[in-house]
């Protein structure tokens, strides 16, 4: 069940922290210790401290932030804002609130959003089912889109492939492999130059790296892009499969198989022997 905090209680705090933060921080300024000051002037917090930060978000007050999050309300607006709940490093046990002076920011519900601001109080609310939720509060001075591979799975390795099969004239191109800390990603893209209509199945597509066969995994959140299984005369489609992780070494193989409404026509696995 997702942690919706009671929206009419979350704007009061967050809207007072965006109204009044142009006033605070002249003020604060002046009444503000010198320790105080290093520590909002300081390098955002690292990954441990970001972890640490939500099980005291009032110790960290004043802290930079930076860090990765995805939507998981829609975004409400008024004149002075936007105002965002996420789970911050697609966490679901990290839930934060995040405000920003830009009622024209476009953002929405599933959306990736990469976030830089600062810390500011602990938010007390309810869930749906009645239960006391709490919270960080952000706010932001910037937030821009972002995408899953980026922010929660970066690639570690890249190889550069760029070999495509022509059988009949369903083209299929590999264009590149990401490894990622969790997956492994295939960029594919497929070019109908035939007569026919032709179908590809992305998950019978498969991985064998030295005596072990890997299947196409199963990775909701990350809303790849999907290449189409129908693929008109003429039609080109692009999209990502998504593996579990390789190995570390080991000789790469992929396989994928296409056909066409043309029963006539043989078509083999289209293979690729990849250095990796």
């Amino acid at each position: 069940m997702k942690k919706s905090i009671l929206f009419s209680l979350f704007f009061v705090l967050i809207i007072a922290l965006i109204s009044c933060s142009s006033e605070s921080s002249t003020s604060e300024k002046k009444s503000t210790s010198k320790k105080a000051e290093e520590k909002v002037n300081k390098e955002p917090l690292s990954k441990e401290e970001f972890t640490k930060m939500f099980s005291d978000p009032k110790k960290y007050k004043g802290s930079k932030v930076e860090f990765y999050a995805k939507i998981f309300i829609d975004p409400e607006k008024d004149e002075d804002g936007t105002y965002i709940q996420a789970y911050a490093e697609n966490n679901s046990e990290r839930n934060i609130i995040i405000g920003i002076k830009d009622p024209a920011l476009d953002v929405k519900v599933d959306d990736v959003i990469f976030v830089s601001g600062t810390v500011e109080k602990e938010f007390e609310g309810e869930n749906a089912l009645g239960g006391t939720v709490t919270a960080p509060t952000i706010l932001a001075d910037k937030i821009e889109k972002s995408d899953y591979a980026t922010a929660f799975a970066p690639a570690l390795k890249t190889i550069d492939v760029n070999k495509k099969i022509d059988q009949h004239g369903f083209v299929l191109n590999l264009s590149k492999i990401e490894i990622a800390e969790n997956e492994t990603r295939l960029y594919v893209d497929i070019t109908n130059n035939s007569k026919d209509t032709i179908s590809f199945y992305d998950f019978n597509s498969k991985l064998i790296i030295d005596n072990k066969q890997l299947e196409p995994s199963d990775n909701f959140d990350s809303e790849y892009q999907q290449i189409q299984s129908d693929i008109l005369t003429g039609i080109k489609t692009e999209g990502i499969i998504a593996f579990p992780k390789l190995p570390e070494t080991g000789n790469l193989k992929v396989y994928m198989e296409g056909s066409s409404e043309n029963y006539e026509l043989d078509f083999k696995p289209f293979q690729f022997d990849v250095k990796y």
